[in-house]
């Protein structure tokens, strides 16, 4: 119970898989004291010996059933047979003498399936115990339900209905407003990462080009590097009593995936199971590419990297800034011409780029004040005294 608690105190560290299994817990811990209640109030319903006996028992087996499934890693399997059980126990109040009590089990199942909060479960689980079971129960039992103090039956009954529709309805639209929001959450999630991998593939080939033209050895090349890894792999598996020599063996076969393919490891005949298994296990480890530890030390290095102050044009667009020889200015000259006027730049009468500029326009746009920012008075001249071979040949 105590290990239960803790986990529901640290459940914002828990994996979504690792969070189902804690509410199947929870969930079948409540239904175990639920079906234990019904064995000794079975006595006040109109049931059969055999009802009051076979009702228990099979749930009792479902219950079995559901803890099999939670410690085989089921946890899906384990939350459907968690709310099966509620649904039976549900239909098995509602049979019973005391009709209002059946009516609250309704909202007793309808509450474990929302905890799981999973859509699919509640629109199918749920429907079913509004839609035909509930709806039904409360025509059929509503003169029971409301009792005889009621001054008009109808509406009372109508009020119990709308209140239990209603109590679906709220929660159904939670569902989709959640969804959609998670949704959208997910999407940015997988856009931003997208984005972080495009540039740290950028930074890492760029940390290769530079090793490479310093004429640097690469560090998980670096034989004290290895040995250090080696040691501290050794020393922190003692406390968890692994066998030195195999840690030993594990780091030097570590290394040696760094010069090797993993692909062609795993599609080896002759390679034994187990080292295609550690090879798949360790290519989210190597450090002579982008991999999952690498972006983890990126993250890592950025936390510390002071962020450059605001300004406002944090990008120097000019070609006579960005260029010093007089060829390159010239070159970059034409080939922003040539990207100008054939490239579609050009706003249409809708307000859609869709047309090319002309040579007219472009020359336009070259001569205006607002171009200073990108090209220097002294480019502008030299187009003007010979835009026609910019004309002709570009």
């Amino acid at each position: 119970m105590q290990r239960i608690i803790d986990r529901i105190r640290n459940s914002e560290f828990l994996t979504f898989s690792e969070v189902l299994k804690l509410k199947v817990a929870i969930v079948t811990f409540f239904l175990t004291a639920l079906i234990l209640l019904t064995i000794p109030l079975s006595s006040f319903n109109d049931f059969t010996i055999d009802i009051n006996v076979f009702v228990p028992m099979s749930l009792g087996l479902l219950i079995l059933l559901t803890i099999l499934l939670v410690v085989v890693n089921l946890n899906r399997f384990a939350m459907h047979m968690s709310t099966i059980s509620i649904i039976i126990l549900t239909l098995y109040y509602s049979q019973g003498s005391n009709h209002f009590y059946g009516y609250i089990m309704f909202f007793v199942a309808l509450t474990v399936i929302i905890f799981y909060q999973d859509i699919v479960s509640y629109l199918i689980y749920g429907g079913l115990i509004v839609a035909p079971m509930g709806v039904y129960y409360i025509f059929d039992k509503g003169a029971s339900i409301i009792g005889t103090t009621s001054l008009d039956p109808e509406v009372s009954m109508l009020t119990y209905l709308v209140v239990l529709i209603g109590f679906y309805l709220v929660f159904l639209i939670q569902f989709l407003i959640s969804d959609n929001i998670y949704e959208k959450m997910n999407n940015e999630w997988v856009r931003m990462n997208k984005i972080l991998e495009k540039y740290q593939d950028f930074s890492y080939g760029h940390l290769e080009e530079m090793t490479e033209e310093t004429d640097l050895e690469p560090y998980w090349r670096n034989s004290k590097f290895q040995q250090t890894v080696s040691e501290l792999s050794i020393f922190i598996n003692e406390f968890f009593e692994d066998d030195a020599q195999k840690v030993s063996e594990a780091v030097e076969y570590y290394f040696f995936l760094h010069t090797q393919e993993i692909q062609d490891i795993v599609e080896n005949k002759n390679a034994s199971v187990i080292a295609k298994r550690y090879a798949i296990q360790f290519d989210k480890y190597l450090i002579n590419k982008r991999t999952e530890l690498m972006s983890i030390l990126f993250d890592f290095a950025t936390m510390f990297k002071k962020t450059d102050n605001y300004e406002k044009n944090r990008y120097n667009y000019n070609l006579d800034d960005l260029l010093h020889d007089r060829i390159d200015k010239l070159l970059s000259l034409a080939i922003l011409y040539r990207y100008l006027k054939t490239e579609v730049t050009k706003f249409d009468k809708w307000g859609n780029v869709k047309d090319t500029l002309t040579h007219e326009e472009i020359t336009e746009m070259f001569a205006s004040k607002e171009f200073r920012e990108f090209i220097s008075y002294e480019q502008v001249n030299f187009f003007i005294d010979n835009e026609d071979l910019f004309q002709r040949y570009l």
